[in-house]
């Protein structure tokens, strides 16, 4: 029988166990000496190790969807702000994980259920012992939803603050140099909601447009039109030459 604590974490993660002893694992930490006449399904270190694999994979999936105009440093940077130890403790603290685990009396008396780096561990067993339970019969779909779910209302609609490379100033040197004029951008359209405005910006050169970008603020979208001008630049590298512009 499963202690109140874990059936209400169960209703939180809206995920019912099939096999009760993943949870219990995942909620084993290596200081409890649980009871002679309980079974022991050991702690949870191992399952923590398969956790942090199982969110880095469906983390990365989620944000090259949400965000396919991240490239690869932005894509690790964006999930290792959602992976931190500080962003994992934060999770647990909303599931209440601290009054589900299971410790010995040292980790107890000096505040184990608090401990950033102990919660954010034992979110990471959750998810292993979710992905577990369910795998033989959904494959990743289950704990995809979970972590999902999860970590979706804390993803910014703007990726703007997790582009690795400053296309505009990259394109303003590259026109300066040729030109010895700055390079300016123009909206093109705004549409949808005010909740959920997208915003389209041209870059032109000498009055030429050389790139368009479509991002949910008009610094985004600058940011993707001079990213598509860089590109249409290398493709194309006539598109700048001098006699194109007299």
């Amino acid at each position: 029988m499963m202690k109140k604590e874990w059936v209400r974490l169960c209703e939180r993660l809206a995920y019912q166990f099939q096999h009760p002893k993943f949870l219990r694992q995942a909620l084993t930490h290596k200081s409890f000496i649980p009871p002679e006449t309980e079974i022991s399904y050991g702690n949870n270190e191992r399952i923590e190790f398969l956790g942090d694999a199982v969110l880095d994979l469906v983390i990365s999936e989620m944000l090259m969807e949400k965000f396919p105009e991240l490239d690869e440093g932005g894509l690790s940077k964006f999930r290792a702000s959602l992976v931190s130890e500080s962003g994992l403790s934060k999770q647990a603290h909303a599931l209440e994980l601290g009054e589900c685990l299971l410790l010995g009396r040292g980790e107890e008396v000096t505040g184990g259920r608090q401990k950033t780096s102990l919660l954010a561990d034992t979110f990471e067993a959750v998810m292993a012992a979710v992905y577990l339970d369910s795998r033989e019969e959904h494959g990743i779909s289950i704990i995809s939803r979970v972590i999902q779910t999860l970590f979706l209302p804390h993803v910014p609609e703007d990726a703007e603050g997790y582009i690795t490379r400053d296309y505009k100033s990259e394109l303003q040197e590259h026109v300066q140099k040729l030109f010895g004029i700055p390079s300016t951008y123009e909206l093109m359209e705004e549409s949808g909601p005010d909740h959920e405005k997208e915003f389209t910006m041209a870059v032109f050169v000498k009055e030429k447009e050389c790139g368009r970008g479509i991002g949910a603020s008009k610094k985004l979208a600058s940011q993707l039109a001079a990213e598509n001008a860089l590109q249409r630049i290398q493709e194309e590298p006539s598109l700048l030459q001098v006699e194109n512009f007299s």
